[in-house]
């Protein structure tokens, strides 16, 4: 009987903290509303993120570090335009910058407002200049 009462205890003790570091400690990367075909968009520290257009709107493998504090950065892959036109065939790295928590509503979740990314000019080479994420000024809607 004790032993069951300790389980239960402990089992009690790790759903309360484990709902309190969710909803206390999740920042969202922007808002769901952000793309309508897009992925990773409205949840905390996603692997992929996707606009819903061209590949290189689409960063893959990413892991995320800081999450939660002011700057978090994320390090991935990206495919990388070509000068010609088109794609290379072997992707590049990319790195992200989100920052400037916020909320996209009044009584949203509290999330990173802001994206900027650099990518190389070709596959192994050196990361470029940071740029807006798809241009856009914030992260809860495309404008």
């Amino acid at each position: 009987m004790l032993l069951r009462v300790r389980r239960l205890v402990f089992l009690a003790v790790v759903f309360i903290v484990v709902g309190w570091t969710y909803s206390n400690g999740s920042i969202l990367l922007g808002s769901k509303a952000f793309t309508l075909y897009g992925i990773g968009w409205g949840t905390p520290h996603p692997r992929v993120i996707f606009n819903g257009g061209d590949p290189s709107g689409r960063a893959w493998n990413i892991g995320w570090s800081n999450w939660g504090a002011g700057v978090a950065i994320g390090h991935g892959l990206n495919w990388l335009f070509r000068p010609q036109g088109g794609y290379y065939r072997t992707p590049g790295v990319i790195e992200l910058r989100a920052y400037g928590i916020g909320r996209c509503s009044p009584t949203g979740p509290r999330a990173y407002l802001h994206l900027q990314a650099r990518v190389p000019a070709r596959p192994g080479g050196s990361l470029g200049r940071w740029f807006a994420w798809g241009g856009q000024r914030n992260l809860c809607h495309w404008s």
